[in-house]
């Protein structure tokens, strides 16, 4: 199975980050949206993002800073880079080496700028979302302007590693990028419900760090089939055979006490 995600908006690389380090495929690719972007204006580019004008600095010096080609000394790690909610949950630093081989060939994060990153693909800060109405030379957004690239690296990976699922732990935000109809693996969405209101209810922090403690329990264990994957227990999940259906997994959890 392979494992997908979204990235995060927060960025700060931690330590220790292991020597070990590969190259996102589509460089180029990113290297063009940077070139675009870089056209923007401080108020084009908050306006364009709907940012505040401190993060709109931030962005525009990101921009102004990126350099190919990637290194060590420039650039990071994509597990040991994204913070945030659901990358909390996800001990990096802990990892010995094989299983951040395992992380390798199980996980892949979808990326606005990046379009898909490995888990040590090196990567600079950035901010740009994959639902974003970015016009290019020919395109409208960032949907078309990476096409079927994504879905056809997906079924190269899978071919490559012997996968036949592709679990999607992604927001609907990027989880589009990927051409369903033209993807060869089975696709299988988790969602993840709390008891709520005498019913059960996604809650998004909640599900994000969720995420998280899976893709946590992926490495860590180094599971590489779903059967192993419908066992995930962490912080009183279960997975629920009521709501769950072909194409999604769900896995519900008790009311918190606190």
């Amino acid at each position: 199975m392979l494992l997908i995600t979204a990235p995060s908006k927060t960025q700060e690389p931690i330590s220790p980050a292991p020597q070990k380090y590969s190259l996102p495929p589509f460089l180029e690719k990113s290297a063009e949206l940077v070139a675009l972007l870089r056209r923007y204006s401080l108020a084009e580019l908050c306006t364009l993002m709907k940012m505040s004008p401190r993060l709109g600095e931030r962005t525009a010096e990101n921009l102004a800073n990126f350099q190919l080609p990637f290194t060590q000394e420039n650039a990071h790690q994509a597990l040991f880079t994204f913070q945030g909610d659901a990358y909390s949950a996800i001990t990096a630093t802990a990892y010995q080496a094989e299983q951040l081989d395992h992380a390798q060939r199980h996980l892949r994060i979808l990326s606005g700028l990046y379009g898909i990153l490995r888990p040590l693909d090196l990567m600079q800060p950035y901010r740009l979302e994959m639902g974003l109405k970015l016009p290019t030379e020919q395109e409208t957004n960032l949907y078309q302007f990476w096409g079927n690239l994504l879905t056809e690296q997906i079924n190269k990976t899978c071919e490559r590693h012997g996968h036949d699922t592709v679990v999607n732990l992604a927001s609907n935000e990027y989880s589009r990028s990927i051409n369903k109809k033209l993807l060869q693996p089975r696709f299988l969405t988790i969602t993840f419900k709390e008891q709520k209101a005498g019913g059960y209810k996604t809650i998004p922090i909640y599900s994000k760090r969720a995420r998280g403690m899976m893709i946590d329990t992926m490495i860590r264990k180094q599971l590489t089939t779903i059967d192993q994957l419908q066992s995930f227990n962490q912080d009183n999940y279960a997975f629920s055979e009521e709501f769950s259906k072909e194409k999604e997994w769900v896995f519900t959890r008790e009311t918190l006490k606190k």
